[in-house]
């Protein structure tokens, strides 16, 4: 990001955030309403920057349909498609990323988060945990390089949460970029080898 910035009407959500993330796990630690989530949406591709730029390998992500298929994206929102089974969202997934082989990406991101067995079973019947996982197969589906992840540990819980940040660690050691916001020091502390923290929309510290 080079002097990124994005604001809704008289509001400055991010204010002129210069970083680079490289691979391993990056913790994006701030209080809530610093700007986090904004961030990620600029980032991943959902929001264009008001100014600046945000960019990956030297590409602009924003309208850069091959840049989003580096990309992994689990959002803080709820999922809307609690009609689905967890399998059907994630096959869906990798249907719109069109992979040669959906079935069996689907196959795998599932079982890579441990969500085998439920995948049967609609989202509505969920516990937020488990939504958190299915999340993240979603994201996992095509194999990106680059994951951003918006308060992943929410509901989730101490087992689930530990097998999350043991996955997440080990994707960074194998040279993914891996990018965690949290509002909880602790989690970023034990995930984290490097932390980017965000206050009222600035970056404040690295």
């Amino acid at each position: 990001l080079t002097g990124a910035s994005r604001w809704f009407g008289n509001v400055v959500a991010v204010n002129d955030v210069t970083m680079r993330i490289g691979p391993g796990v990056t913790g994006l630690l701030g209080p809530n309403g610093a700007g986090k989530t904004t961030l990620l949406g600029m980032m991943s591709g959902f929001l264009a920057p008001s100014a600046g730029s945000v960019t990956l390998d030297g590409e602009p992500v924003w309208r850069h349909t091959d840049v989003y298929r580096r990309i992994g994206l689990v959002p803080e929102r709820e999922i809307s498609f609690g009609y689905l089974t967890g399998r059907r969202f994630v096959q869906a997934n990798a249907q719109l990323q069109r992979l040669p082989d959906p079935d069996a990406a689907t196959e795998r991101a599932l079982a890579t988060v441990e969500m085998v067995e439920p995948a049967a079973r609609r989202i509505g019947t969920y516990s937020k945990g488990m939504r958190q996982r299915i999340k993240l197969a979603a994201a996992l589906v095509h194999d990106p390089q680059v994951l951003l992840l918006d308060e992943p540990f929410n509901g989730v819980d101490p087992r689930q949460r530990a097998h999350l940040m043991r996955l997440l660690r080990d994707m960074g050691d194998e040279g993914r970029t891996v990018l965690s916001s949290s509002h909880i020091l602790e989690e970023v502390e034990q995930l984290a080898r490097h932390i980017e923290v965000l206050v009222a929309g600035r970056h404040a510290a690295s």
